[in-house]
C-alpha cells in the first residue's frame, strides 16, 4: 500500500512540475530567464530547447588540486534541483553528441544535468586517460566529486542519478553497486567493472541498461553479465537490447534514448525523493 501511495503522489508530482514558469528576479534567475534565445552548450552544439533549459557553466570542481569543468543544463525552476552526474567515454567529451541530448532532456523534466570533464581530475601527462590502468583512480576522484556537487546549494540531496556512456557507463555502474548516495544510473554501452566484488550488487541503486547487440567495443555480453548480477541480488534493472546497433547509436536513436533514459532517472530521482520524506 505505501508502494501504491507513493507511486500515485510521483503521478501527481510530475503531472504538475512546472517547466517554463519565469523565476524571481535574484542574480541567477536574471542569467536564467535571459537565456530565452539559442545558447551554446561547450563542445559547439546549439541548446535544442533553449526557452526550458540554460548552461549554468560556472559549477567548476577542485580534485586533488586540479580543477574540474562541470558543465550545468539546468531547469527554469528555482534551485534546489535534483540532479544528475552525467559521464562521458573514454575519448572524453568532445562534441558531446552522445551527451548533450540526454542533459537538455533532463532539464525539460526538471533536473539539473551536471556533465562532468572528469579526465580533468588526472595530472596531464597522463595520455590515455582512459586506460583501465587508471580505472580506480578516477573512481576515487569520482567519490571527492560527487561529494561536491551534492556540497552545491543548487543541488537536492541527498543523492544524485548518473548516466554514464562506454567507459563513463562503467563507471556509473561501479558507483551504482558501491555508492549509495547514487539513486539510479543509466548506462549506455558499458558494464560492470570487473574488479567489483558481487556481494556490492546486493544493495546497487536501480540500473537502465542500453547496448547494441553490434557493439564490437564493449561487447554486448558485458550488458548481460551486469544484468544477471543485478538480478541474482534482487535488484530493480531494466534492459534496452539494441538490434544490429554498434558502439554508437545513430542520430535517431540517440534522440529516443536520450528521452528515455531521462524519463527513467528522472522518475527514480523523484521516487527515491518521495520515500524518504517522513511519514
Amino acid at each position: 500500500m505505501i508502494r501504491w501511495a507513493v507511486a500515485l503522489v510521483l503521478l501527481s508530482l510530475a503531472a504538475c512540475a512546472p517547466q517554463v514558469q519565469p523565476l524571481p528576479e535574484t542574480p541567477l534567475a536574471k542569467a536564467t530567464n535571459a537565456a530565452v534565445t539559442p545558447v551554446a552548450l561547450p563542445g559547439g552544439l546549439p541548446a535544442t530547447t533553449p526557452v526550458r533549459t540554460v548552461t549554468l557553466p560556472d559549477w567548476t570542481i577542485t580534485v586533488g588540486g586540479r580543477r574540474v569543468r562541470v558543465h550545468v543544463v539546468a531547469p527554469t525552476t528555482p534551485p534546489p534541483w535534483p540532479t544528475a552526474m552525467l559521464l562521458h567515454g573514454a575519448s572524453g567529451l568532445g562534441r558531446g553528441f552522445m551527451v548533450w541530448p540526454v542533459a537538455e532532456e533532463l532539464a525539460k523534466r526538471g533536473v539539473a544535468a551536471a556533465v562532468v570533464r572528469y579526465f580533468d581530475a588526472l595530472p596531464d601527462k597522463v595520455r590515455r586517460k582512459g586506460a583501465v590502468r587508471y580505472f580506480q583512480q578516477r573512481e576515487r576522484q569520482m567519490q571527492s566529486m560527487v561529494d561536491q556537487l551534492l556540497a552545491r546549494p543548487e543541488v537536492q540531496g541527498p543523492e544524485l542519478a548518473v548516466y554514464g556512456y562506454s567507459l563513463g557507463a562503467f563507471h556509473g555502474l561501479a558507483m551504482a553497486a558501491k555508492d549509495n548516495r547514487i539513486a539510479a544510473v543509466a548506462a549506455l554501452a558499458g558494464g560492470l567493472p570487473r574488479h567489483v566484488p558481487a556481494a556490492a550488487v546486493e544493495r546497487a541503486a536501480p540500473v537502465l541498461l542500453v547496448h547494441g547487440t553490434r557493439d564490437r567495443i564493449v561487447p554486448y555480453k558485458r550488458t548481460q553479465q551486469a544484468e544477471s548480477a543485478w538480478r541474482r541480488y534482487g535488484r530493480p534493472v531494466s534492459v534496452m537490447k539494441l538490434n544490429g546497433t554498434g558502439h554508437v547509436p545513430k542520430p535517431a536513436d540517440r534522440v529516443r534514448l536520450a528521452s528515455l533514459t531521462a524519463d527513467f532517472l528522472a522518475k527514480e530521482l523523484l521516487f527515491q525523493q518521495v520515500a524518504s520524506l517522513p511519514r
